[in-house]
C-alpha cells in the first residue's frame, strides 16, 4: 500500500516532462527498472566486505530512499534477510554462539530502523508519497506557478529596466497609439465591462542580449468581436497566446479576462476561456464523442443537457460520421475541428483559436467559419491567429499585424487595406493573335499612363500590375482601360483593391528572420 501511495504521485509528476504518451510510457518504464533493480544491485554489491565500499554503500542507500522502487526492493531483501538470520540464530545454542562469535545481527522487531530492519524504507515510502502529493497539489492548483512568478520577479529586474528605458525599435502607428491611450486612460470603464483587456503586456527572455518576444502591447476585445492576430514567424503571436492562457509568465504588464487578472487569478481566468492550441492536445484512445462529453462535464454543463449539446456540436462541424471513432484515426483536419469544438464548449466569454482551420478541406473550413461567426454573434470575444487572409477577412472585425513583438497596425480589414494598400491591382489578358507585339504595346501603355506601376507577374499573355498612387480613382482607372481595350487587343481585365495579403507582405522587411518565438 505504501509503495502505491508513493509511486503513483511520482509517476504523475514525471508525466509533466513528456508531451507524448508513447514516449512517457517507454522512458518511465526504463526509469522504474533502473531505479529499482540497478540501485538495489549497486547497494548490495558494495556491501560485500571484499569490495571495501561499505561506507559508500550506506551513503547511496540514504540517497536512494527518495525512490519508491529502491525502497520496495530493499525492504523485501532486508525483510527476508532478517527473517532467515533470526530463524537460524535462534534454532539452537550452537547457532546462537556462532552468530555472536561472528557478529551476525538480526532484529527482533522487523520494523526496526537499523539494518536489517525495514523501518527506514517504510518510513521513506510514507514520507516521499506525502511530499510528492504536496508537490502535485502545488502544481495542479497553480500555487507553484505563482511562486515561480514571484521568484522570477527578482530575476527580471534588469529586463524590466530595459523595457521601460529602451526606445521602440519601430515607429508606432497612430491607431496602435490611440488604442494604448484609450486602455491606459483613467476614465476607461471597469475591466468587468470588457471580456479581454491587455495592458502593456511584455515578455523578455533573459539572454546575453535580452530578447523582446512581446513588447508592450495593449488591446481591448469587446463582446461580439473577433480579433485577428497576424504576424510572421517569430513575431510573438504564440508567446502572446501562451501568456494569456497562463502557459508563460509575464515580464511586465497585465491582462484581464472578465475582470480577473492573469497574474493573480489565473485559475478563474482559465474557467472563462476556451483555447484551441496550435498543436492538437487530444487523447488518442478516446472517441470524439467521449472527448466532448468529458470536456462538457469539466465545463459544468448540466448532465441532462450534455448529450444534446454534444450532438449539436458534432453536427455543426460535420463530425457525426467520425464521432464513434478513436481520435488517433482522425485526419489532421478532423482533429482541428475537434479541438475547435472543445474550445467552444460551455460558451466561455473569451475564445482563443490558434490557426483553427489548418488542414481542413474547403467545405469543413466554411462550416468552421459559420460556427465561429455564430459564437461571435452570440456575444463572445474571439482572438484568432491564421495564415489565411481569406479567413481573417471572413471572420475578423479587427486585425493587428505583429512585427518584432509590437503591433504595427490595427483596425478593420477594410481600414488596413485603405490605409496601407494604396493603389489598385490590375490583371489583363491580351488576345492571342499577334500576342507578343500587342502585349508589348499594352505594357508600354500601362507604364506611360500609370507612372510607377509595377509588373508583378506575366504569363501566357496575362499580366498583373500594381498601380500605385493615392490620386487614382475607380472611375479614372476603368475609363482609361475601356478606351484602351480595343486599341491594344485586351480580351478582358479586372481591377481590384490591394488585398489584405499584400498589406501583410508589405511589413515583411520589418521582421528579421527567426526560427522560434522564444528560446
Amino acid at each position: 500500500m505504501l509503495y502505491g501511495w508513493a509511486i503513483i504521485p511520482l509517476m504523475y509528476l514525471m508525466n509533466f516532462f513528456f508531451s507524448g504518451a508513447a514516449t512517457a510510457y517507454t522512458r518511465l518504464t526504463i526509469f522504474n527498472i533502473l531505479s529499482g533493480i540497478a540501485t538495489f544491485l549497486m547497494v548490495t554489491i558494495m556491501r560485500i566486505p571484499a569490495v571495501k565500499l561499505e561506507e559508500l554503500s550506506r551513503t547511496l542507500d540514504r540517497i536512494f530512499l527518495v525512490l519508491p522502487n529502491h525502497c520496495l526492493g530493499m525492504a523485501f531483501s532486508s525483510f527476508y534477510e532478517n527473517y532467515e538470520t533470526r530463524r537460524y540464530c535462534t534454532s539452537s545454542e550452537v547457532a546462537a554462539h556462532y552468530c555472536r562469535k561472528y557478529n551476525i545481527q538480526y532484529q527482533e522487531n522487523f520494523y526496526a530502523w537499523s539494518a536489517p530492519g525495514v523501518g527506514r524504507f517504510v518510513t521513506s515510502l510514507a514520507a516521499s508519497g506525502f511530499a510528492y502529493l504536496i508537490l502535485l497539489f502545488l502544481i495542479e492548483t497553480d500555487l507553484l506557478w505563482r511562486l515561480k512568478t514571484c521568484i522570477c520577479a527578482f530575476r527580471r529586474r534588469r529586463g524590466l529596466m530595459e523595457v521601460y528605458t529602451r526606445p521602440s525599435a519601430l515607429p508606432e502607428d497612430q491607431d496602435v497609439a490611440d488604442e494604448r491611450n484609450r486602455i491606459l486612460a483613467p476614465s476607461l470603464h471597469s475591466p468587468l465591462d470588457t471580456p479581454l483587456v491587455i495592458k502593456e503586456l511584455c515578455k523578455v527572455y533573459e539572454q546575453r542580449m535580452p530578447l523582446f518576444a512581446v513588447d508592450k502591447i495593449s488591446l481591448a476585445v469587446q463582446k461580439g468581436e473577433c480579433f485577428g492576430l497576424l504576424g510572421f514567424n517569430g513575431a510573438g503571436k504564440t508567446t502572446t497566446f501562451k501568456m494569456l492562457t497562463g502557459e508563460e509568465t509575464l515580464t511586465s504588464g497585465d491582462a484581464f479576462v472578465g475582470g480577473y487578472s492573469i497574474r493573480s487569478d489565473i485559475g478563474k481566468v482559465r474557467q472563462r476561456i476556451g483555447y484551441c492550441p496550435q498543436f492538437d492536445a487530444l487523447l488518442d484512445h478516446m472517441t470524439g464523442r467521449e472527448t466532448l462529453v468529458m470536456y462538457a462535464r469539466l465545463r459544468g454543463i448540466p448532465e441532462r443537457h450534455i448529450s444534446a449539446y454534444v450532438e449539436n456540436t458534432l453536427r455543426g462541424l460535420l463530425l457525426e460520421p467520425h464521432a464513434s471513432k478513436l481520435v488517433r484515426t482522425y485526419s489532421g483536419g478532423n482533429k482541428r475541428k475537434l479541438s475547435t469544438a472543445i474550445a467552444l464548449l460551455g460558451e466561455p466569454a473569451v475564445i482563443f483559436l490558434d490557426e483553427p482551420s489548418t488542414g481542413m478541406d474547403p467545405v469543413a473550413r466554411r462550416l468552421l467559419w459559420d460556427t465561429v461567426a455564430r459564437a461571435r454573434e452570440s456575444g463572445k470575444a474571439i482572438v484568432i491567429t491564421s495564415h489565411s487572409m481569406e479567413e481573417c477577412e471572413a471572420l475578423c472585425t479587427r486585425l493587428a499585424i505583429m512585427v518584432q513583438g509590437q503591433f504595427k497596425c490595427l483596425g478593420s480589414p477594410q481600414h488596413l487595406k485603405s490605409k496601407f494598400g494604396s493603389g489598385y491591382s490590375l490583371r489583363a489578358k491580351v488576345r492571342s493573335d499577334g500576342q507578343q507585339e500587342a502585349l508589348q504595346e499594352f505594357k508600354a501603355f500601362v507604364d506611360l499612363t500609370f507612372p510607377g506601376s509595377v509588373l508583378e507577374d506575366e504569363h501566357q499573355g496575362m499580366v498583373h500590375y500594381h498601380l500605385p498612387g493615392d490620386d487614382l480613382s475607380w472611375a479614372k482607372v476603368f475609363g482609361v482601360l475601356e478606351k484602351a481595350k480595343e486599341k491594344y487587343g485586351v480580351d478582358d481585365y479586372s481591377v481590384s483593391q490591394i488585398s489584405l495579403e499584400q498589406v501583410f507582405l508589405s511589413f515583411a522587411h520589418l521582421q528579421p528572420p527567426a526560427e522560434d518565438e522564444g528560446p
